[in-house]
């Protein structure tokens, strides 16, 4: 019965040091414009050339901020590639397989933040996978280093030999933040029968579409971008394009909005297919005929006809209910020095400091819509914690061997005991 409580209260010291030799959880998180998931249709994109209405330049920068204690990260793209996949079989892409378009994608070290600087990675999209991530583990640059102590890149993805064509891809980091700061293209894409499966887990192209194939989507018609205001504001101001607002039946078409000049802005990259705000009615229709192609226009429906909020840190929303038509930029103004509907379309008491969101609702799959961030904001990636692995500190290594001792030293005494 002794040796019962002496060896009861060994196994209690043991696991109080075990305890005391871990430490909390390390979370190793990760960003992901737009998200994470791969198979939920959401993609960024370049899209350029005859074919194609695009308002954004063949070329996306996405800024990389890693923290300085960090010694490397992995930056992974996912569908990298353009149109090569095995045995004809592609994902998420548009355009001709014969001549496909040819993409760059480019770390450079930017701490000044204007798109230059040393080449640290490069890859190109014959090198990537179909439908698939891809990771390459960089370690950071002593040159990257900006004035507020962080490593800054800049990730280019650039379209080289102008061909016309689509591609959708996604961009992940394992540590640090992605940003965008300037005009980007998302879509929720579908290209063929390879990728409606996955969108679509129980659909069945034997019986034709129905209801009973969108159960279980992964695509439920938004998007979702966070950015951060450090200090109030006064005003906020955001600029769609090319929602194409409208449903074939004619209901909830774009109208000429009230407080966007009709003209070109200026930030509009002139090699653009952009035309002058007014009334410009979709193309193609945002709230698609669902019993149009026999049925699969279902499967690119999503209800009811595209809208947009802006969602501020405690839950109040303003929202834009008749965003951009067809290849026109949109503006929606937020002001908290007038309410002249001329001029702002919401005149909130206050802008306060935060975390905010712009979530669009209503989109349907295969609908470009491109985005102009709010100046200065930075649009922010998805943010998504991966893992959580409990790490042991030196002193719990001591501990550990304090308790391996005490177990051998009290073996040792038992086979003693039983020798004499």
């Amino acid at each position: 019965m002794m040796f019962s409580l002496y060896r009861m209260k060994f196994i209690a010291i043991v696991i109080a040091l075990v305890l005391l030799a871990i430490n909390a959880p390390n979370s190793y998180s990760q960003s992901c414009f737009p998200t994470c998931r791969s198979d939920d249709g959401r993609f960024l994109n370049i899209t350029e050339g005859v074919g194609f209405s695009t308002l954004t330049p063949s070329v996306l920068n996405i800024r990389l901020v890693v923290p300085v204690e960090v010694e490397s990260f992995r930056l992974g793209i996912f569908d990298g590639d353009h149109l090569n996949g095995a045995n004809g079989e592609f994902h998420w892409d548009n355009g001709s397989p014969i001549t496909p378009g040819t993409y760059l994608y480019v770390l450079k070290s930017d701490p000044d933040r204007d798109n230059n600087g040393p080449i640290i990675f490069q890859t190109q999209d014959t090198d990537l996978l179909d439908n698939d991530w891809v990771d390459f583990d960089i370690f950071n640059d002593p040159g990257a280093i900006d004035d507020s102590g962080n490593y800054v890149y800049t990730f280019s993805i650039i379209l080289t030999n102008g061909v016309s064509s689509s591609n959708s891809f996604k961009v992940r980091t394992s540590q640090g933040q992605l940003v965008i700061e300037e005009i980007f293209t998302f879509i929720a894409n579908a290209t063929g029968v390879f990728d409606l499966p996955i969108i679509y887990p129980n659909i069945n192209f034997a019986d034709g579409i129905g209801p009973d194939d969108l159960v279980g989507a992964t695509y439920d018609g938004t998007f979702t971008f966070n950015f951060q205001l450090r200090d109030p504001a006064l005003e906020l101001e955001f600029w769609d394009g090319d929602t194409d607002r409208g449903s074939f039946d004619g209901t909830g078409t774009d109208t000429d909005d009230l407080n966007t000049p009709n003209v070109i802005p200026d930030f509009a990259p002139p090699d653009s297919d952009v035309v002058a705000e007014g009334v410009n009615p979709p193309n193609p229709f945002d709230d698609l005929n669902p019993a149009g192609s026999d049925g699969f226009n279902l499967l690119f429906l999503r209800s009811p006809a595209v809208t947009y909020s802006i969602i501020f840190p405690d839950g109040q929303r303003y929202t834009s209910e008749n965003p951009s038509g067809d290849q026109e930029w949109e503006k929606f103004s937020l002001s908290t020095q007038t309410s002249d509907p001329n001029l702002v379309d919401f005149s909130p008491s206050q802008i306060p400091a935060g975390n905010y969101q712009i979530r669009f609702e209503g989109l349907d799959m295969g609908n470009f819509v491109s985005v102009n961030p709010p100046f200065p904001i930075q649009i922010v990636g998805e943010p998504m914690i991966t893992s959580e692995i409990p790490t042991i500190s030196q002193w719990g290594l001591i501990s550990i061997s304090i308790a391996i001792g005490i177990i051998a030293s009290s073996v040792i005494i038992r086979r003693r005991k039983k020798v004499y």
